[in-house]
């Protein structure tokens, strides 16, 4: 039987593909990607999207970003260790990101385009996962300062990092609602992982998810109205989503890969992903009108983690 400390290594490496790091280099300016991956023709209304990758199996995982219009790709970070995991703000103007560079996985932010990182918090424990507040404000993340994973604030004009959660929980994956006033995020204090959402100051906790599978990454989407996520209810983890009106569960996808990442297009009408079968990588982008995805990259050999901005 699997410990909950293996389980969670397990759904960290399905859903980041992050191994752990040595070393460090400096930033160069953003620049267009070299052998550009392939590209389908679908192209999208406003926003950029954010991932972090690797070009090759001996690569480290980068920043790249993807204009909403030319489709032309960029890099933005390049160094020997990991960058994971990035958010942009509501506007577009600012990542944050979880890096390695420094020995463990610390909090990192940097200014669109061309901006050097900026250590947002170093601790001698794992921050990963940093979510903006719809202000721009504040970071949600999670951490494991304190043993088992838990959700904590970060105010980005100073002062120390404020705990949501505390319990004997694996307790990750926040998600701001698009006011800014509750979180959702993944937590197996019930046994399995599950969807959970609280307050933004810790309170009125309320399970969302409950069922025997394994629920992770929930995203709000910017009406409000709907949480993407992903559930392994089969060999791999598809991409669902759910009504928080009704609580009802819809899948969207049926692969014989692994989805992962999902993030909303600004109109809330397109939840991008990542999708790999262990030899092969992408992103998509599911139209939920029609029901059809959509390729937006691939050639890049891993992918850690997507961000879609409004702007």
């Amino acid at each position: 039987m699997k410990t909950k400390k293996t389980r969670l290594i397990s759904i960290i490496a399905i859903l980041a593909g992050c191994l752990l790091m040595t070393a460090c280099a400096g930033e160069p300016e953003v620049q267009p990607v070299e052998e550009t991956p392939t590209f389908s023709q679908f192209k999208w209304d406003e926003g950029k999207l954010v991932f972090a990758a690797q070009k090759g199996p001996k690569s480290m995982f980068d920043l790249f970003f993807i204009l909403d219009d030319a489709g032309e790709q960029f890099q933005i970070t390049e160094n020997l260790n990991a960058d994971i995991a990035p958010d942009f703000s509501r506007d577009g103007l600012h990542i944050a990101f979880s890096s390695d560079r420094l020995g463990t996985y610390d909090l990192f932010t940097i200014n669109m385009p061309k901006g050097s990182p900026i250590l947002a918090l170093d601790s001698k424990s794992e921050e990963t996962e940093p979510r903006y507040s719809p202000d721009g404000g504040t970071l949600a993340f999670q951490s494991n300062a304190f043993g088992d994973y838990d959700i904590y604030l970060l105010s980005l004009s100073g002062g120390k990092p404020q705990r949501l959660t505390e319990s004997d929980a694996q307790d990750t994956q926040p998600s701001w609602s698009p006011d800014g006033s509750q979180l959702a995020f993944v937590s197996d204090r019930d046994g399995d992982f599950e969807i959970f959402l609280m307050n933004a100051d810790g309170s009125s906790l309320k399970q969302l998810s409950k069922n025997n599978y394994y629920d992770a990454a929930p995203v709000w989407s910017p009406d409000g109205k709907t949480l993407a996520f992903i559930s392994k209810r089969g060999p791999h983890f598809q991409l669902y989503e759910m009504d928080l009106a009704t609580g009802t569960e819809k899948p969207l996808t049926d692969y014989a890969a692994t989805v992962h990442s999902p993030a909303w297009s600004p109109d809330s009408e397109f939840i991008a992903y990542i999708l790999e079968d262990g030899t092969d990588s992408q992103i998509n982008v599911f139209e939920r009108s029609s029901g059809k995805s959509y390729l937006v990259t691939d050639g890049f050999y891993k992918y850690a983690g997507l961000s879609w901005s409004e702007h």
